[in-house]
């Protein structure tokens, strides 16, 4: 007869690896002085996507091999940001001026975007006493809206996307 330690699942962490499981929020931080009227957006205006893509960091290596043959060096480097995409469908009610606005600010607003872990009821994550998880921070400047495209016979829902260049990531 086999013999289960129930204590090993009563103990266990659960698994955080799925992509519905993270909350992908952008903040508008700045807008300059000499920005368009606006019709709702402001600093302090807080829009929740449904995708993310983007935010790797990479380093360019600096190598050199010495005379004689010797092994390749490398030297230390600067962190590479790719842009981030982040994605929603487009709520005629909700996001008509929010994208209205956010084209009148593309290169010239900065902005955050924030990554939160949720748990398996849709909580923030925040780990536990010895491992506390904190959100994931991207900073950067809004270079690009696209609207999301049409289709008369389609009804998949219309998404839209924004753009961020990154500059700095926290956490």
């Amino acid at each position: 007869m086999a013999t289960y330690n129930t204590n090993t699942y009563a103990n266990a962490v659960p698994n955080y690896g799925s992509e519905q499981q993270w909350l992908a929020t952008l903040t508008v931080n700045y807008i300059p002085a000499n920005a368009p009227a606006l019709n709702i957006v402001q600093v302090g205006t807080t829009v929740t996507f449904d995708k993310f893509s983007g935010g790797d960091v990479t380093s360019s290596v600096n190598k050199h091999r010495p005379g004689g043959m010797g092994p390749e060096i490398t030297y230390i480097s600067l962190p590479t940001f790719s842009d981030i995409t982040v994605s929603k469908v487009y709520e005629t009610q909700n996001d008509h001026n929010v994208i209205s606005d956010l084209h009148q600010l593309v290169g010239r607003a900065m902005v955050t975007l924030t990554l939160t872990p949720l748990d398996e009821e849709g909580n923030t994550y925040t780990g536990s006493n010895t491992n506390v998880i904190q959100p994931r921070t991207y900073w950067g400047r809004l270079t690009g809206v696209k609207d999301g495209g049409t289709d008369s016979t389609s009804n998949a829902p219309r998404m839209y996307e924004v753009d961020i260049a990154v500059e700095s990531i926290s956490n």
